[in-house]
């Protein structure tokens, strides 16, 4: 058993703001309240920090679902992530071959598939996901076969990726999407047409990841959010903050954040170039301070690194919260007073912008089906 002591425990989906303790008896939540008696618990005291479901992070690449991927263990748990949902990397040619690696990760992995057949193996080559060349046939077997796995579909929509091909092979994508009764999770980095075309072409449920680029067309015109952004949140389409080390600017995110289009969901677009990479994503904890300098609240952030993934992933009975009963997937944070500089592109491009904040959360503990899978030695 464990006994976190006197931390300030943020659990939006149970309306939870306040300093009490959290007791996990074997892999599930015990118990929250206040001054629970130590007895022989192994008893952490998290006084002065601050406590959290275990972090979502919706959008990463992992190994080796990518030749690009991140070692998911070794990224996540250190940031307080216990799942992590792979966003695209393989293809309906290429994800039974990996897949079986991902039942050795203690890590919570879900997975979007790529249109493209053999996904992102292809890199530093771009995908072929000519509309003709999208395999419905491949992508319908692959779901039969692993469609507990995979959450939807994923396709880049990039001037670079599509080249004359417009928004064709998303109106492909969509289609198998609503045969398949999923939703799909489309990169909007620049666009192959005016962001207003592409939202406008998305369905309730998906999920426009990269909401903040400042490549090409992009959500902010003329100083303003664009109406097509908001009638499209109105319409169900989510939002996602997944910043990776360039698919981001803050041009266009302190716009959009002054005039409250916030994120649906805060994720890093994480790859092994750009793990712990300053001074960009970093991991789930920089893109959380990043977003809270940038003037989001805590409360708001965690709730889009937790609740609202897990929501749309349909898991909200098993993460996303601390409800009793449920997996303890805990995550433990201290604040940090300290000067930290955050960028939308690495050290050296000459396009980079940077903001300073004052307060980093440092992941001290992460606790994943109620063990310890990351401890800080000064914790």
């Amino acid at each position: 058993m464990i006994l976190i002591k006197n931390g300030h425990v943020i659990d939006p989906l149970n309306d939870i703001d306040e300093v009490t303790d959290v007791l996990v008896d074997g892999s599930h939540i015990e118990k929250i309240g206040k001054d629970l008696p130590e007895y022989d618990y192994n008893t952490v005291d998290a006084s002065g920090c601050i406590v959290t479901p275990g972090l979502v992070d919706h959008h990463a690449h992992i190994w080796p679902l990518a030749n690009i991927g991140l070692p998911a263990a070794s990224a996540c748990f250190g940031a307080g992530v216990t799942t992590v949902v792979d966003a695209g990397s393989s293809g309906p040619a290429t994800y039974h071959m990996y897949r079986p690696y991902l039942d050795l990760e203690k890590v919570r992995v879900k997975a979007y598939l790529n249109v493209c057949t053999t996904g992102l193996a292809s890199l530093p080559t771009p995908e072929d996901i000519a509309p003709d060349h999208i395999s419905e046939a491949k992508i319908m077997d692959c779901f039969d076969k692993y469609g507990d796995e995979l959450l939807g579909l994923k396709i880049r929509t990039s001037k670079f990726i599509v080249k004359d091909m417009g928004f064709e092979p998303l109106k492909k994508t969509i289609s198998i999407a609503e045969k398949l009764g999923v939703s799909i999770m489309v990169h909007s980095t620049d666009p192959a047409g005016e962001f207003s075309e592409l939202v406008e072409l998305l369905r309730p449920g998906d999920v426009l990841t990269h909401m903040y680029m400042n490549k090409g067309s992009n959500l902010v015109s003329d100083g303003k959010v664009l109406d097509a952004a908001f009638k499209a949140r109105e319409r169900g389409i989510l939002f996602e903050a997944a910043d990776a080390r360039e698919h981001f600017g803050l041009d266009v995110a302190e716009t959009a954040i002054a005039q409250g289009f916030l994120p649906d969901f805060i994720a890093t677009d994480l790859t092994h170039l750009s793990m712990h990479l300053r001074p960009t994503s970093f991991n789930m904890a920089m893109q959380i301070s990043k977003y809270t300098a940038l003037g989001i609240s805590l409360k708001d952030a965690i709730k889009m690194a937790t609740v609202n993934p897990a929501k749309h992933m349909g898991m909200l009975d098993k993460i996303g919260s601390l409800t009793v009963g449920h997996p303890a997937d805990i995550a433990v944070f201290r604040p940090v007073e300290k000067e930290n500089v955050f960028g939308d592109r690495p050290f050296g491009n000459p396009d980079q912008r940077t903001v300073t904040g004052n307060l980093v959360y440092q992941n001290v503990l992460t606790i994943k089906d109620g063990e310890m899978v990351h401890r800080d030695v000064t914790f």
